[in-house]
């Protein structure tokens, strides 16, 4: 007996041990958003009220949040710079929907110092709309595809490891009133013909690949939708022949079960048992791997709770460095307007103020290309390496503002830096900074932003900083930044300069 009861000792001290660790980490970083949930009741004539919660950082160390961005049915509006212990700030939402009845939306909401999320609720009955209520959240509308007339949108999805687009794939799209399925697409690019528009949880799925899910509002301004799938490596995988790329693909409309969403995604899975059993075999069992060498598969619940336990990486390395384990490389390439307007209100002297904070959390495997435009464009930092500090910030404290804004040729070369320096499951990102609009001759702004999203689609993420509060000019900065899938972000003075460009590339790094 006294064998056995050191043998659980020895057991359950390290399981202890795991227990103690989380447990301090989570008191560390425990967060709260209050009021949780925000709800507004049953509401007539709505008109996109303002959702106002309270955050108060008890983590004893200043903390950022992550940028969110943007989408159609939900805006939020976060504090920006650092949040001092003990600080008590607000945060505001706007939920925009078609749909009348109840609705419950969930918003994770990423800080720095946390792989955990805290989550912002919003909940309601909406009996009626005002006639000036908002159907999306506000935003320059994009330019019609050309394609809507025959497909609302297209989903293109690629093999992870080999960057080859695929065919082969099983698609379901559930949404509020109808749920769509395509089985083992012909075409690599599939339209979504016959779709209507509306938010859609997405499943992607293909024999030998693990399978991915995500929330959509797909309309015809959706573009191409890409999706990676990633292989799995076991020797049970089934080899599947690919389907005959001939012909037409077709996706068929699923009757809606008369429950709540739950119960229905549930249902339509096991109608779809069949078809996707594979897949969840694969899901089912985790490869465990030894000296190099795959042993046979182990169910999940029969992991020691070690091998399952994560505890919450820093920030930051002992050098103030971005911590290498947590974010992944960046390939950033800022494209600088250092046009005459840019001198006022010292626009560029704060633009430089936030781009030396961020060169001094990077690291040597972080490049820094730096590319100006006015009359013209030109490369006044090649691609550096972030190690090298003295010498990315002597440039950017040259930096002088003068001439006109032809910011198109600018951009163009940006875009070519960033492919050419592309860093595979890496940050790679053109950071734009701007107080107006391109006045380059015989380029419009459609071309711009089709641009921008095709650079998008080949993993090239556009983000813009906007100074100034021309409407127009930023609208345009809004729209360019939602078609490269960035964020749009405003610093309005020199202090949450210090913090802006750091929480942008944070987020964009962050390795999920």
């Amino acid at each position: 007996m006294r064998n056995i009861g050191n043998a659980r000792s020895l057991i359950l001290k390290p399981v202890l041990a795991i227990f103690l660790i989380n447990l301090i980490f989570s008191s560390a970083f425990s967060q709260n958003i209050s009021p949780a949930p925000f709800d507004f009741g049953k509401v007539k004539m709505w008109n996109n009220p303002r959702a106002t919660f309270t955050f108060t950082n008890t983590s004893g160390k200043r903390i950022l949040f992550l940028p969110v961005q943007y989408q159609r049915n939900l805006y939020i509006n976060l504090p920006e710079g650092y949040i001092q212990p003990g600080q008590t700030v607000q945060i505001e939402a706007v939920y925009y929907t078609e749909d009348k009845g109840n609705f419950s939306v969930s918003q994770p909401i990423y800080i720095s110092g946390s792989d955990e999320p805290v989550y912002l609720e919003i909940r309601g009955k909406i009996l009626s709309f005002h006639p000036d209520a908002k159907m999306a959240c506000p935003t320059i509308e994009h330019q019609k595809n050309p394609l809507a007339k025959e497909a609302i949108a297209t989903i293109t999805v690629y093999d992870k490891s080999t960057g080859q687009a695929m065919n082969g794939v099983d698609i379901l799209l559930v949404g509020a009133s109808s749920n769509y399925f395509a089985e083992r697409t012909k075409k690599v690019n599939f339209p979504l013909r016959g779709v209507p528009i509306g938010l859609y949880q997405l499943d992607i799925s293909k024999p030998g690949y693990r399978p991915v899910q995500q929330i959509q509002y797909i309309n015809s301004n959706t573009g191409d939708l890409v999706f990676e799938l990633e292989p799995v490596k076991s020797d049970e995988t089934p080899i599947m022949d690919q389907p005959d790329a001939s012909g037409n693909d077709e996706i068929i409309e699923i009757e809606k079960p008369q429950d709540n969403d739950m119960d229905a995604i549930e249902r339509i899975r096991k109608m779809m048992d069949e078809r996707f059993k594979d897949r969840r075999i694969i899901e089912r069992d985790v490869m465990v791997v030894k000296d190099g060498a795959d042993t046979s598969p182990v169910p999940v619940d029969t992991l020691p709770i070690a091998q399952t336990t994560d505890v919450p990486k820093k920030d930051f390395d002992d050098s103030g460095l971005l911590n290498s384990d947590k974010y992944s490389s960046n390939n950033l390439v800022f494209l600088i307007d250092v046009s005459g307007s840019m001198k006022i209100e010292d626009k560029l002297e704060v633009m430089k103020t936030s781009m030396i904070s961020l060169v001094n959390i990077l690291r040597k495997q972080d490049m820094v290309t730096i590319v100006i435009y006015s009359t013209k464009a030109r490369v006044v930092l090649t691609a550096t390496p972030g190690d090298q500090k003295d010498k990315i910030i002597a440039v950017i404290n040259d930096l002088r503002a003068n001439g006109s804004s032809y910011g198109s040729e600018g951009l163009t070369m940006a875009y070519e830096i960033a492919r050419t320096h592309f860093i595979r499951n890496g940050n790679n990102q053109v950071i734009l900074a701007s107080d107006g609009l391109f006045n380059s001759p015989g380029v419009t702004h459609n071309d711009i932003y089709a641009m921008a999203n095709s650079q998008a689609q080949t993993g090239v993420v556009t983000s813009v900083v906007g100074f100034g509060n021309k409407q127009e000019a930023k609208e345009f900065m809004q729209h360019l930044a939602a078609d490269g899938r960035g964020n749009f972000i405003q610093i309005l003075d020199q202090q949450a300069a210090q913090s802006a460009l750091v929480a942008e590339i944070m987020h964009n790094a962050l390795r999920r």
